[in-house]
Parts: C-alpha cells; structure tokens; sequence
C-alpha cells in the first residue's frame, strides 16, 4: 500500500511539473484542458457527478453530462491555480480580488470571542484562506486528510508557506477552542459527507446528507460568530470574495436540537451559494452517502 501511495505521489509532483513548466496564464489554461480529460476518463467521478446533478438539481442525464464537462474545467483549473504561490500573495489578493461585505467580518472579529468561518470547496477555495490571512490576520483551516499521507504533506506544506495554519479535523475540537479563545479566525468546509462519529443527518437539497456537527457544537458552546464566506470566478477572470452577516443561531433547553437546526441552516447557507454557482462546486464528492433515502419532493429553492 505504502509503495502504491509512493507511485501516486511521484505522478502527482510529475503532473504539478508539467503544469508549472508553462506560463502563470497558459498554465491555466492547461489546467482546464486536464480537466476536461480527466471528465473523459474518470468515469467513476464523473459518473457521481451526473448522479449529484440529477439528484440535487433535478437535471436530465444529457444535461447532468454536458454540465459536469464544466464542473471538471474549474477543478483542473483550480488545481493548476494552487501551484502558483504568486496568486496567494498579498499583491495578488489586492489586485485581483473583489471583496464584499469586509465589515461583516470585522465586527464579528469585535466580538472577541474569534470567528467561525462557515466555507465550501466552490470557486477557488484556496484563495479563500489567503484572503482571510489579509483580512482578518492569523487564520487556521480544517481540513480533511487525503488517502494518499505525501499528497497530505504536500498540501499541508504549501499552505503552510503562504501562511495557512492546518489542523486535521479528527479530535480538532480543543485546538479550535484555543484558536477562538485568542480571537483567531478558523475556517471550515462544510460542504463533504462526514463519517458516524461526526456527523447528523440534516437535508442538503432537501435530501439527507450526514453532516459534520462540531461547527454548530462549538458555535453554540462558545458564542463565537459564524461568518459564511466563499471565493467565486467572476465573469472577468478575476475573483469575488463575499464575507456575510453572521449567522444569529438559536439557543434553547436541548442541545441536540440546537445543534441540528443551527446545522440544517447551514446547509440552507450552501445550498444557496451553490445554486448561484452550480458549475464552481466539488459535484464530484459523493456528498449523499445516506443510502438509499426515501427522497422527499425537491422545492425550487432560489
């Protein structure tokens, strides 16, 4: 298994090569063309994005085929995008980013209890931490751990040179407890199937979806604001970085309740975002894993 994880580390620094071998813009270029390769020859991811986009959107197969063409390009873009440290610099972020609702952000920073960032792997995800580090200072995100440890390590490290503290999600609690306590910024992606342990069942376009609960958990513990915000692609090749009102939750006798309404408005938060930006969302993650659900009537929810 080791020496399987080593031949795909050694492709993967091979592919990373060649994507850097061109200029900052072809490279992006080639980025879209490996995507739409990888649409035509992964056949299993890209046989659960059509799955999603039947499921979610209501897509007929042709549709949910033509559409996941484009969900493959912004991946592969993306992806070519993460290996120019250039365009997680401070400059970069200055130059190319179009920032609304800064003040959102700022006065949950006033709070002084830190502030939650509820995120989903949409757009350029990335990007989205750099812009925290410019705008809320030190910033720490959660992320999940790839099957592959040395791809793990890569990622880690490159965030880490542009100034993006990580933390594992598993037994990420008390670290995120600290974080919050020196009124830090701790951004969570939200938006990935979460094993039993973790997780609740709450509808994500209106189907159940196990959703990972430690957000609301420590929302609800600690009182620290939690701030929806995503980085999108705009029409002009440039960036948007929206930061919303935090999210009042509700605070009753039952804790699990809580728990579970604060995280089903979660979801409402991205399924929205999505729905605005269908083509910039990981419809290549086999998010609904509840298997087989009894599937409720979907509501066109704008």
């Amino acid at each position: 298994m080791k020496l399987r994880y080593f031949v795909e580390y050694v492709l993967f620094r091979l592919l990373i090569g060649f994507i850097c071998f061109f200029s900052p813009s072809n490279s992006v270029k080639v980025g879209r063309f490996l995507g739409r390769l990888a649409f035509k020859v992964d056949r299993k991811h890209r046989r659960i994005a059509v799955d999603n986009l039947s499921m979610a959107l209501g897509m007929a197969e042709e549709e949910a085929i033509s559409f996941s063409s484009l969900v493959f390009e912004n991946l592969g873009q993306t992806f070519a995008e993460f290996m120019q440290p250039h365009r997680y610099g401070r400059a970069y972020v200055l130059d190319n980013v179009h920032v609304e609702g800064l003040d959102n952000l700022i006065e949950a920073e006033k709070k002084g209890k830190g502030v939650l960032v509820l995120a989903a792997h949409i757009g350029n995800w990335e990007l989205l931490g750099s812009a925290l580090r410019e705008h809320a200072g030190p910033v720490t995100v959660v992320y999940k751990k790839a099957k592959n440890p040395f791809v793990t390590e890569f990622i880690r490290e490159a965030r880490k040179g542009r100034g993006i503290d990580t933390i594992p999600h598993r037994n990420s609690a008390r670290k995120i407890l600290a974080l919050l306590k020196k009124n830090e910024t701790v951004g969570i992606l939200l938006d990935q199937h979460a094993t039993n342990k973790d997780a609740i069942t709450a509808d994500f376009f209106d189907i159940p979806a196990a959703t990972n609960y430690g957000l609301a958990l420590i929302a609800l513990k600690t009182g620290a604001p939690v701030v929806p915000a995503f980085m999108v692609r705009d029409e002009n090749g440039g960036y948007r970085c929206v930061y919303e009102k935090a999210i009042e939750l509700d605070k009753g006798d039952d804790l699990q309740e809580d728990i579970k309404s604060a995280t089903s408005r979660f979801n409402e938060i991205l399924e929205r975002l999505i729905r605005r930006y269908p083509e910039q969302w990981f419809w290549v993650h086999n998010r609904w894993k509840v298997k087989k659900y009894g599937r409720k009537k979907r509501r066109n929810r704008g």
